[in-house]
């Protein structure tokens, strides 16, 4: 039986059953209205599809369109590729910024530099942004937010009175803390995290651990990095698993691990910033109004940030038709709303690429109820963008990436093996695409 929490994230990680996308025109119904009889193609993962079919549904309404909705099941970004290599038209896709230039460069997606209001548009979004959603090296704009968000740090501030100890701010604190935790029966498995092979779990996960430590990962020519703040993330990681601090079986638990979290097992979790909402959320968490937002701990406390994208396919069955789509979905519509950015970020906790959509009094409103503004300001003022993302090998080396750290942390195998098989992995991918 899928629980309420199940139901309430719906992540876009979830397979669906049966079929392998859905038409929401088809469900949305016949219109009154007159509407061109071809319509836009907007491919998205998924996450909260019905409430995405409603917001087509509204587009429809306010512009007098036609638009064709497909989810798609499975592992977006690999099912999105076969679609676009086998030459299916998508005038509107959802992406992650590491697959922008990748995208760019195989001619499947064009920029949006040149198209009107662009300049306004960029201004009113936060630079981290704007440097997310464009080619590299400042090059041109090629999309705009679906949402902005980082990794953050949470704990339940219950368990953390209980064994009279204060938040850590090491991760060598963190081992010790989930020591004393377990030790004295506050909980069995005190530290959790996303570590499903999934792009935004193991991934994003590691990627802000290594960052909160120091390390580079890769340097400003792409090069992988073999430091000590590296390896040392590594092996705390599969310390966490070889003395049984997490749950057995957190590679494949769903929804990002967010329904174990919200069980009340749990001390610690790294993950989503926007996932903080479900945890504090009574109508599906068992821990509502005990979990508290930190810093990350480590040497530079920095996190994972990312802004996620709506993208133009390269030939808009009609530019000015899918440029509305696009500002509708990823900013404001002809009159002059965020209708879905806003819609996203009071229902479901996500952030924005806005600065006026973070400074609307009603958001900031909303936010307060479940997480610290301040220490969330203060950790994206910290944050560190992938910059490697833009790379068009990297989304190739961060699959191996993510299957090999799973196999290190449940093999407890060596770290030298490790560390020298990402270095090769990245170099090998490096030349395949010179």
């Amino acid at each position: 039986m899928i629980s309420s929490l199940e139901r309430h994230l719906l992540s876009r990680r979830q397979i669906l059953q049966g079929a392998a996308g859905l038409s929401a025109a088809a469900m949305i119904g016949s219109r009154a209205f007159a509407a061109p009889s071809t319509p836009i193609s907007f491919v998205g993962w998924q996450y909260q599809p019905q409430i995405v079919e409603e917001n087509v549904k509204t587009f429809m309404k306010l512009y007098d369109e036609n638009v064709n909705y497909e989810l798609v099941s499975g592992d977006y970004h690999p099912v999105a590729e076969t679609k676009l290599t086998g030459g299916q038209h998508i005038d509107m896709l959802y992406s992650e910024e590491n697959y922008i230039a990748r995208w760019h460069a195989a001619n499947w997606i064009r920029d949006i530099e040149s198209l009107p209001g662009v300049a306004d548009i960029k201004a009113g979004m936060f630079p981290v942004s704007v440097e997310s959603l464009s080619l590299p090296n400042g090059g041109a704009l090629c999309g705009l937010p679906y949402y902005a968000g980082y990794n953050t740090f949470l704990y339940n501030e219950e368990h953390l009175k209980k064994a009279g100890v204060q938040v850590p701010e090491t991760w060598d604190a963190v081992l010790d803390v989930c020591r004393k935790l377990k030790k004295d029966g506050i909980s069995d498995a005190p530290f959790h995290a996303m570590w499903q092979q999934q792009w935004p779990n193991m991934s994003w996960y590691m990627f802000a651990a290594w960052y909160s430590e120091g390390a580079k990962v890769f340097d400003a020519d792409g090069n992988f990095v073999d430091e000590p703040a590296l390896r040392k993330i590594l092996e705390i990681n599969q310390t966490f698993y070889k003395e049984k601090l997490v749950v057995e079986d957190i590679m494949t638990l769903p929804g990002e691990g967010v329904p174990s979290y919200a069980s009340g097992r749990h001390t610690f979790m790294v993950v989503h910033d926007y996932n903080h909402k479900v945890a504090n959320d009574p109508a599906v968490s068992k821990i509502a109004g005990k979990v508290r937002n930190a810093i990350m701990p480590g040497a530079t406390r920095s996190t994972m940030a990312w802004t996620a994208a709506y993208l133009m396919g390269a030939q808009p069955v009609d530019e000015e038709r899918v440029w509305n789509l696009l500002q509708f979905f990823g900013g404001k519509a002809k009159d002059g709303q965020y209708h879905v950015i806003k819609r996203w970020a009071l229902e479901f906790g996500l952030g924005s690429g806005y600065k006026a959509v973070m400074q609307d009094p009603e958001i900031v409103a909303s936010f307060s109820k479940w997480r610290d503004l301040d220490i969330s300001a203060k950790q994206l003022g910290m944050a560190t963008s992938r910059a490697i993302g833009k790379a068009i090998w990297f989304p190739e080396w961060d699959m191996f990436m993510m299957q090999q750290v799973q196999e290190y942390i449940r093999s407890g195998s060596s770290t030298d093996e490790l560390v020298t098989a990402l270095a090769a992995k990245a170099s090998e991918l490096k030349a395949q695409y010179q």
